[in-house]
């Protein structure tokens, strides 16, 4: 009975290690997915089953939806609906059709029916590569997302606990419909600090991208200096955007100084009942050499 009970406590003591040695399985990285930086846009590739070419895909956290190009969608002879409907800005909703991809194979994992609206894609010609569409919200949803800059690869874990390898500050993220936001704070020029809610955008062409309204509310137009401004085609019309810098971006205790900002009269992306002042773009999120986000648990980590 004396040696019963010791081996009973043998293994009882060594059950943690069994347990910690088998692992969360939420931990386990299913895909990892290499990306190449174009101007400033994450390419990923995936493909169907139906053909063995790849396509290249821009890896967004800012797209509530996927989109796939007119000539891709052409190429692949997707049967198409006319019941779509994507907005450019404020001032311009256009209808456009849809399509279903059944499965969206990446890596070794795969993402099934995936909604797609289709579009022209003209904006991006400047990409070296032929870009068939954008993906951002969808592979939030499916995955925990580990962005690695300085491997320049994607990992995408099984939905759940934040993985063990999510190293860095955690903030909480928050959504506007479906787009992940973050609470920030910025410092004007005068000293004068403003908290607010910003979108997190990892394609996002821009440090800080102001909402107008913000821009007015706060009377931030005659407090910050102007460095240039830039005409820029959108989806369906020319903007022109004010350049300007902020003194320093605080998220959590993450400061970054002299923050690189824009502001565009036509530019308001906030739709929510809460103060969305505007969204945080990729040349702050490549100062990090990881960010770990988990969409489903509502976190962010963030890894200098």
């Amino acid at each position: 009975m004396c040696y019963v009970n010791k081996y009973l406590f043998a293994i009882l003591a060594c059950l943690p290690v069994f347990t910690f040695a088998q692992g969360d399985p939420t931990s386990k990285v299913v895909a990892t997915l290499p990306f190449r930086l174009y101007d400033r846009y994450m390419v990923i590739t995936a493909c169907l089953s139906s053909t063995t070419d790849s396509l290249h895909f821009i890896f967004d956290t800012g797209a509530e939806v996927t989109t796939l190009s007119k000539a891709t969608a052409d190429k692949l002879m997707l049967e198409t609906k006319n019941d779509g409907g994507l907005s450019g800005n404020d001032a311009v909703v256009v209808r456009v059709p849809t399509a279903t991809i059944n499965v969206l194979y990446l890596d070794k994992t795969r993402l099934p029916f995936v909604k797609v609206y289709i579009e022209p894609l003209r904006e991006f010609q400047s990409v070296p590569v032929p870009l068939d569409g954008i993906i951002g919200v969808d592979l939030l949803k499916a995955f925990v997302v580990k962005i690695d800059y300085e491997k320049q690869e994607l990992k995408l874990y099984r939905q759940g606990k934040s993985p063990l390898d999510a190293v860095g500050k955690r903030l909480p993220l928050s959504l506007n419909f479906d787009t992940p936001a973050i609470e920030a704070t910025i410092r004007l020029p005068s000293g004068k600090t403003l908290a607010s809610r910003y979108h997190f955008i990892t394609g996002g062409e821009y440090g800080i991208l102001f909402n107008w309204p913000y821009m007015e509310k706060y009377q931030l137009i005659s407090q910050l200096p102007v460095l240039s401004t830039d005409k820029v085609q959108d989806l369906y019309q020319e903007l022109t955007y004010t350049n300007t810098t902020i003194p320093n971006l605080n998220m959590g205790n993450i400061r970054l100084d002299d923050v690189a900002a824009s502001y565009c009269k036509e530019v308001n992306d906030a739709g929510s009942m809460s103060e969305v002042a505007g969204s945080i773009g990729f040349m702050v999120w490549r100062q990090f050499r990881t960010i770990t986000i988990n969409y489903d648990a509502r976190e962010v980590y963030l890894e200098r």
